[in-house]
């Protein structure tokens, strides 16, 4: 047979060569498509990767077990109010500990002053001042009132108001009379917002028979609590000479009211609208605006601080605040002043020591 050379038969070169083209082209564009598919890959493992990495960070950060960021809720002790507040969940954990005067930059401390920065979750004290020493709580007495009322009331209880629970010597009350009937959450809304001597009064009649007898339950929780430079004479926060407390007992006590998710809404509230009856069985109604100025925005507090609540009056004559504030991871402190010589004084401190927690 003779062999036939393929370059002597042009179109038979010219068709393996273009079989060869059309095999070289598809070639090149599967290596183009794989290399895509794998530079893909690449991006969705780094995505992934980064989030495994946030998601495992998020929940180191809000076990159970430890204290997490506060969520928001429109109710107090299960009423509708204007305000939604901060709920607190499961704060648990060591106490704050250290020596009763260590300074810190950035927070200028007068002399005879006491205050004290706590950071709760680190159980830490970063800034303190005589923190241990004894001084008249003035209206953060009202503090326990809500703990004890709290813990030893059924909230859907009715209170008939007596005459006994009115005093002349109350300064502010929210307008109750003898004869109203008010349910015990409508005063424990009405001292945790607008600090209600009246309520405060009704409150300890009812849960332990008498004012006494209800300061007894007052001292006796204290000492639960390691309150040991701390002893009540009153519910209301009525100055008397016997009466006295610490800086680092209002720390325990606001750690203690901390667990109470009820309590710190309340206190966190800007306005709360009282119901009750008259003895004549009409129904009232009296809006109560919180006389905390860190609640309602008074008081400017600096970017990446939240207040949760807590009590405070500033006057010519009383410089008292303590409150339970967070910072944007979460992180819960309390940040007490009892005893400034000047409103100027008070809020300054209070404001330095709400910038390191910022910072």
């Amino acid at each position: 047979m003779k062999c036939i050379s393929k370059w002597k038969f042009p179109q038979l070169r010219n068709k393996k060569t273009q079989k060869k083209k059309g095999f070289l082209k598809g070639h090149s564009k599967r290596i183009r498509k794989i290399r895509k598919t794998l530079v893909l890959m690449g991006v969705l493992g780094i995505v992934l990767l980064i989030g495994i990495t946030a998601l495992v960070l998020y929940i180191r950060g809000g076990r159970l077990d430890e204290p997490f960021p506060y969520s928001r809720s429109a109710r107090v002790f299960g009423n509708s109010v204007q305000e939604s507040s901060m709920i607190v969940e499961g704060m648990a954990g060591n106490l704050c500990v250290g020596p009763s005067d260590s300074p810190l930059d950035g927070v200028d401390g007068k002399e005879g002053e006491l205050a004290g920065l706590f950071a709760i979750r680190q159980g830490e004290i970063p800034f303190s001042q005589g923190i241990y020493a004894q001084k008249d709580p003035g209206i953060l007495t009202q503090l326990m009132t809500l703990l004890v009322a709290y813990e030893n009331l059924d909230l859907d209880a009715s209170v008939t108001i007596e005459q006994e629970d009115l005093p002349y010597s109350l300064n502010k009350t929210c307008g109750l009379a003898a004869g109203n009937i008010i349910s015990v959450r409508q005063l424990l809304n009405a001292v945790a917002v607008y600090s209600a001597e009246d309520a405060c009064m009704a409150l300890a009649r009812a849960g332990a028979g008498s004012e006494s007898a209800f300061v007894d339950r007052m001292n006796n929780k204290a000492m639960e609590l390691g309150m040991t430079n701390t002893n009540y004479i009153n519910p209301t926060g009525a100055q008397e000479e016997e009466q006295y407390t610490s800086v680092y007992d209002t720390y325990l006590l606001l750690n203690a009211v901390l667990d109470q998710t009820d309590l710190v809404n309340a206190l966190g509230t800007v306005s709360y609208t009282l119901d009750y009856t008259r003895a004549d069985q009409e129904s009232k109604q009296r809006w109560l605006d919180s006389d905390n100025l860190y609640v309602t925005g008074g008081v400017s507090l600096p970017r990446g601080v939240t207040v949760l609540g807590g009590k405070m009056r500033a006057s010519d004559t009383e410089n008292y605040a303590a409150l339970l504030v967070q910072d944007n991871y979460g992180n819960p402190y309390a940040v007490i002043v009892l005893n400034t010589d000047s409103q100027t004084n008070l809020y300054e401190r209070m404001e330095q020591m709400l910038e390191t927690i910022s910072s």
